[in-house]
């Protein structure tokens, strides 16, 4: 009988010590000794008995309603699923969310810019400005060069970031003042992040149009169509840029509130544009090379780019815009 006193005081523990639970402790208390004295009566031995005690009696999720006191127990399992912070972490989080942010950013345009570096290479040697070996091996080059700096960049927002990792499966308790307080920051900062994606799109069907528009006029022949290929990458690197930083910053808030993608149902880990761009690109990085090795037409293959960046800036975009309105 004392294992089971020792178990209902552990079933008991973490629960608030209102007159409800504690009469609901004494009536559970009750129906666990009648149910062991009368195992006992029927030939149970102790360990029998405190068994199947244990095993009929031992869920409070299943007896809470019976009890009297199922939202106590409810505010029990919901609290242990979530991460308390203070004002100082709240800061700090919020920080290297928006550093994180701007990484991320930086990483994925950087990989463009790299690719930028390549075309203008092939533009210069279409052009006779620029043998075309000469221009190969510095194209080529600056954008392997590109591609581990981005990674390195990743690498250190991942590191960076590893410590807030729960943020983004768990719930955050925090005091009711600092809630309002972020609830405040977010609502203000909703038109700059409305500006942001809105920038973002425009700056890219400019950079389509100006594309659109050159090829089909035949101005400048290649060259030209080349520099304009240029020209939509920069464009869509500062999209992405503002997609991701803006986004980011967005979704820190949203998780601190657990809103949006972050509430209970719908938390699924780390930020879309976190969650895609270092996979996203890396492989466009793979396709590329081989697809460039393998058929040895550097001259073509570049129309990679142009279409990944803007497949990525338009999905982000769309799910950016659709997130912030949650």
């Amino acid at each position: 009988m004392d294992a089971i006193k020792s178990y209902l005081e552990n079933m008991f523990l973490h629960l608030p010590k209102t007159a409800e639970v504690l009469s609901a402790k004494e009536e559970l208390a009750q129906m666990m000794e009648d149910k062991y004295n009368q195992l006992r009566s029927e030939g149970r031995t102790d360990n029998e008995a405190v068994g199947q005690v244990i095993s009929e009696f031992g869920n409070l999720e299943e007896l809470a309603a019976t009890l009297g006191i199922p939202q106590e127990v409810k505010d029990l399992e919901s609290d242990a699923k979530k991460i308390t912070m203070t004002d100082s972490e709240v800061e700090r989080y919020l920080q290297v969310s928006i550093e994180n942010g701007k990484r991320i950013a930086s990483g994925v345009g950087i990989i463009l810019l790299g690719v930028a570096i390549l075309i203008f290479m092939h533009a210069l040697a279409s052009g006779g400005f620029l043998a075309e070996k000469v221009a190969n091996a510095a194209g080529v080059g600056g954008l392997l060069l590109m591609i581990a700096l981005a990674i390195y960049i990743f690498i250190m927002s991942g590191v960076k970031g590893e410590k807030y990792e729960k943020l983004e499966t768990m719930l955050v308790k925090i005091d009711p003042y600092l809630h309002d307080r972020i609830a405040q920051m977010k609502e203000d900062y909703r038109p700059a992040f409305a500006r942001s994606v809105a920038g973002g799109i425009v700056l890219i069907l400019l950079g389509v149009a100006g594309l659109v528009t050159v090829a089909i006029l035949e101005i400048g022949e290649e060259f030209a169509v080349m520099l304009m290929v240029v020209g939509l990458l920069v464009a869509v690197g500062i999209a992405v840029g503002l997609f991701i930083s803006s986004g980011a910053r967005m979704e820190a808030y949203d998780k601190l509130l657990n809103e949006g993608d972050y509430t209970w149902r719908q938390r699924e880990g780390k930020s879309f544009a976190e969650r895609i761009s270092g996979p996203y690109w890396m492989l466009i990085v793979v396709i590329y090379l081989a697809w460039s090795f393998i058929s040895n037409n550097w001259g073509f293959t570049w129309i990679v780019w142009p279409i990944a960046g803007v497949l990525f800036g338009l999905i982000s975009a769309l799910y950016s815009a659709f997130a912030g309105k949650k």
